[in-house]
């Protein structure tokens, strides 16, 4: 028979005894995270339930109570939110015009497995969504390649493709209070119209007493590469070809397709002419006024964009005043700088590309979109009319602020 003494210092059966104590809580942890891993998933179908719907009555037309109810309600179903849970508590939605805003809210409730035995059988679950809608404004200028080498059926898959991107958002941008868009037809420069004759941002005296056709040349660096007209105006050029006269911005989308129509393919390429131009017409300062400043257009969740288009590299660079110089290594460079600028002055860009057989000239607009997923690289036509179209998708949507 074994002592007392022996008995006490027997440790054989601690460690089993240890882990049997230790057994309830280790298996509470490890359900526990299992839980709670089936918490963050429903979290997470849930946001996109209410991203969703958040989504669908911000562009439903029918901004009654009922039908947004219905709107969202339909939606947060059919994007699995019920599934996921054990009940929903609470399906919420309110537009408010004023700030121009609508929320979503989702609420509910998931079952526990594991942690029950603690005694939580439900978690709450909930998401919440919020769309800018109805004050938000949206200014587009089309700066588009018309030189001579887009002649023929390249200048109309143009136009279509140009006229295809308003009509598209002509339809589907009616998360937008106000759309205003501008188009700027480039070569080796830009036409401004013989109606800004006169006007005090205009340099006359280059003209050489000839008449003003609505062409301009650069200003001396580095205001060539600057928008607006301070502290020097732009010299007006004589015996230039400068195509088409560009379109400023406006409310008025038929004659933004009218003026696409016009468009034809003649001269050099200077791309810069065509950016600085683009970048104008979006400025709320003189050459033009139309576009919101950077707080009104702060104020209501407003968007600037530039679709930069062409099918080619600089064939010709600024000899000042004029764009005579064949130094295509100072046209990119002006071209890079600009880019830069432009998205340094909260403006999106968009770059494409078409029929481009220069990977210098394709490197230069990847870089000078916003995102390289802002890039497109058209082949044909209709990979041409399909960069057009996601585009206009892109901008026409309605963006998730919350």
């Amino acid at each position: 028979m074994r002592s007392f003494k022996q008995f006490r210092a027997d440790v054989s059966g601690n460690v089993a005894m240890m882990m049997a104590f230790a057994a309830v809580p280790l298996c509470l942890g490890v359900g526990a995270a299992v839980d709670m891993s089936r918490a963050s998933y429903a979290r997470t179908v849930l946001q996109g339930a209410a991203d969703a719907a958040a989504l669908a009555g911000a562009t439903s037309k029918d901004k009654g109570n009922a039908a947004l109810k219905a709107t969202v309600e339909n939606y947060v179903r059919a994007n699995h939110a019920e599934d996921v849970l054990k009940y929903v508590t609470a399906i919420d939605q309110h537009y408010n015009p004023g700030l121009g805003s609508f929320t979503v809210n989702i609420e509910g409730k998931i079952a526990t497995s594991f942690m029950a035995v603690a005694g939580m059988t439900e978690i709450d679950i909930g998401s919440m969504s919020e769309v800018s809608v109805g004050s938000q404004a949206l200014e587009l200028a089309l700066v588009l390649d018309n030189t001579g080498s887009m002649s023929g059926s390249k200048i109309n898959n143009l136009k279509t493709a140009a006229t295809n991107l308003v009509n598209t958002i002509q339809q589907e941008a009616s998360g937008y209070a106000d759309v205003k868009m501008a188009v700027v037809p480039f070569a080796e420069y830009v036409n401004v119209g013989v109606g800004q004759a006169g006007s005090p941002w205009i340099d006359p005296t280059t003209l050489g007493g000839q008449p003003f056709s609505g062409c301009l040349g650069s200003r001396n660096a580095p205001n060539d590469l600057k928008p607006g007209a301070v502290g020097e105006a732009y010299p007006a050029l004589a015996g230039v070809n400068c195509n088409v006269q560009l379109l400023p911005l406006t409310n008025d989308l038929n004659e933004v397709k009218a003026r696409i129509a016009t468009m034809v393919a003649t001269g050099w390429t200077y791309i810069p002419a065509g950016l600085l131009w683009g970048w104008n017409v979006l400025e709320a300062d003189v050459p033009y006024t139309e576009g919101r400043t950077k707080s009104q257009k702060d104020l209501v969740n407003g968007r600037k964009a530039i679709v930069l288009m062409t099918d080619g590299e600089n064939t010709k660079a600024p000899s000042y005043p004029a764009h005579d110089s064949n130094d295509v290594a100072a046209a990119n460079k002006n071209l890079e700088d600009m880019c830069a600028d432009v998205k340094n002055d909260e403006i999106e860009i968009y770059t494409i590309s078409f029929m481009v057989p220069s990977d210098t000239i394709k490197d230069i607009l990847t870089n000078c979109a916003t995102s390289p997923t802002q890039y497109f690289d058209a082949d044909n036509a209709t990979e041409l009319n399909a960069a057009f179209q996601k585009i206009a998708r892109e901008l026409a949507a309605v963006r998730l602020t919350q």
